[in-house]
């Protein structure tokens, strides 16, 4: 069967979630699948994960930068005819081949409009819209997003799949104290502290997680707060919020952590991460990969992806924030079994797993399932 893949989204820099699940499901697939032939079209230089791939997965460069899926790919997709054509992300070319297979992460356009420019805001209620009509199969990571699409998009649930992402590991052995040592130091930062790590914008609920944070000093707490991660959609809120702080000097902003946000986790006494909403919740299963025991909301997909390993709150309640965050400082035992129970969560995350049912529901549509 011939599979063609718009893996464009593997090539970004910084990787977040789509990026994050394009790159690690298709190496999963790579391990998985030496039957099939792979064409894994991108616009952009060719990630260099993909240099060990098997012979039957082709890297495919077209380069262009404006609207290269309803254009370039859509061209190359008329002439290179799969059998079944893979959006990762969510965007089926207007044009495109009979049988296609969409992955939708979330509808946070929906929810946070003014997190999007206009034209950005219409291009993705466009495309979702779009891949529920014509996709044979739409995969949703979590249930609360196939909830969303059923509930608000009118998707036809018989042809919307929960198939949950994955994590690079079920469980991996957290850096070594030097390791660690040498990223704190790096960075400016003295433990024990607390973590954020993604995207300092609103819907992510930064400004109450320092708000948290503010109330637990002031209970005495010896802790820093570090927040990992870009400005984003309220940055100018939050800035403003730590700088009028008589604790600025113990909150610390990062940046964008790549490969080091592992010592970030490994080091941390507690990850704070009550999103007001996430179409998975990647942050969460790395925090449990190294033990960290983890806060976080109780809407959307939080809960299904936590089930019962972290500690949920009201994510609009910063005194139940701070209360949870102080729970997990101060009791031993929680510590420990909300880490026994990141660990076993891990297992039912698994990236192989997560290729195995992409592949079945691929090869179902390539061969006229669905149809």
């Amino acid at each position: 069967m011939r599979i063609a893949i718009d893996a464009s989204p593997a090539a970004k820099k910084p990787r977040t979630g789509t990026e994050f699940y394009t790159l690690h499901l298709i190496l999963a697939l790579a391990e998985l699948d030496a039957a099939n032939e792979y064409t894994l079209f991108l616009n952009d230089e060719v990630p260099e994960e993909f240099a060990a791939l098997p012979s039957n997965f082709l890297p495919q460069r077209i380069p262009q930068r404006w609207l290269w899926a309803q254009t370039r790919l859509a061209r190359e997709l008329r002439r290179y005819r799969p059998d079944v054509f893979f959006a990762p992300a969510n965007v089926i070319p207007f044009l495109h081949p009979p049988r296609c297979v969409a992955t939708i992460h979330d509808v946070a356009f929906h929810y946070f409009p003014e997190c999007y420019s206009p034209f950005v805001r219409w291009y993705l209620e466009a495309t979702t819209r779009f891949a529920l009509r014509r996709a044979l199969k739409v995969i949703a990571v979590s249930r609360a997003t196939k909830e969303d699409l059923v509930q608000i998009y009118h998707g036809e649930a018989s042809r919307i799949e929960v198939i949950h992402s994955g994590v690079a590991a079920s469980r991996e052995e957290p850096p070594s104290a030097d390791e660690i040592a040498s990223i704190l130091n790096r960075e400016g930062i003295t433990p024990p502290y607390l973590l954020y790590v993604g995207r300092l914008e609103a819907k992510k609920n930064v400004a109450r997680i320092v708000q948290a944070f503010l109330r637990l000093k002031e209970r005495g707490i010896p802790h820093k707060l570090v927040l990992g991660g870009s400005p984003g959609v309220g940055f100018a809120e939050i800035k403003a919020l730590v700088g009028a702080s008589p604790f600025v000097q113990d909150i610390i902003s990062t940046g964008y952590v790549g490969e080091e946000k592992n010592c970030l986790y490994a080091g941390a006494d507690v990850f704070v991460f009550p999103s007001l909403y996430e179409g998975f919740g990647f942050p969460i299963l790395e925090s449990f990969r190294y033990g960290t025991p983890v806060v976080t909301s109780d809407t959307s997909s939080l809960p299904e992806v936590a089930g019962d390993a972290a500690l949920l709150v009201d994510p609009f309640d910063v005194e139940e924030i701070a209360e949870a965050a102080w729970k997990v400082i101060h009791d031993q035992k929680l510590r420990v079994r909300l880490k026994e129970r990141g660990y076993q969560r891990l297992r039912e995350f698994d990236w192989r797993a997560t290729a195995a049912d992409v592949l079945r529901v691929l090869e179902e549509a390539g061969s006229g399932g669905g149809e």
